[in-house]
């Protein structure tokens, strides 16, 4: 009986030395780990400061980039405009011209700009581009219709080939010209004899009349 009653005693000094151990290692742990824990949250609200600053200078260099972005849309609209504009007057012009000159333009294939590479492309003196493919499709159109790239290709293949058929023009109407001066020069060469012939006869008449009504002396 005085056994159990020592080991039963025993085992409760046990069991109070675990526990008070257990409330020391908890203290211990709370010493510690609590600056840590402290610590940690201090960092958080940093790293809070930190994003929250770097999300301002996101947020304002996209409002930068949003003004340029718009600022060059307005300014791109002008220039597709104008270069619409343009396009129309100068295809005009090139019609006027090409119905004077009663001329056409048969231009080479592979200096057209594209993929899809047409079998023959004719300017006539519309001013209609005609592009006729190999299974027998055709496009035409007014030039100022098509693509800015294809009209500015064709423009630099027909310039030379318009500026010697002005030239050939020019050459005709300056044949042309110098016959009708050639013709201008005759004809008042005829009429001033023809009429320099009336005016002499009427003189020898007038001047016969004179001397028959003139005294006799």
């Amino acid at each position: 009986m005085e056994e159990t009653d020592v080991t039963q005693r025993q085992n409760v000094d046990s069991l109070q030395k675990e526990g008070n151990t257990s409330q020391k290692d908890v203290t211990k742990e709370a010493y510690f780990f609590h600056p840590v824990q402290l610590s940690e949250e201090s960092g958080q609200i940093i790293d809070e400061k930190e994003i929250e600053k770097s999300n301002i200078e996101i947020e304002q260099k996209l409002q930068e980039l949003l003004r340029s972005i718009s600022e060059e849309t307005l300014q791109l609209n002008e220039f597709l405009t104008r270069e619409n504009e343009l396009m129309n007057d100068i295809c005009i012009s090139i019609k006027q011209v090409l119905q004077r000159i009663n001329v056409s333009f048969n231009i080479p294939p592979h200096n057209l700009p594209g993929k899809r590479k047409p079998k023959r492309i004719t300017l006539n003196k519309e001013c209609h581009l005609t592009l006729v493919y190999q299974k027998g499709q055709v496009r035409s159109a007014f030039l100022a219709q098509y693509p800015p790239e294809i009209v500015m290709a064709v423009l630099w293949i027909i310039m030379p080939e318009l500026a010697r058929a002005i030239m050939r023009y020019r050459k005709k109407i300056s044949k042309r010209v110098s016959l009708f001066e050639k013709v201008k020069m005759e004809l008042k060469n005829i009429t001033k004899a023809m009429v320099g012939g009336k005016e002499a006869a009427k003189s020898t008449e007038e001047n016969v009349n004179a001397i028959e009504h003139s005294p006799k002396t």
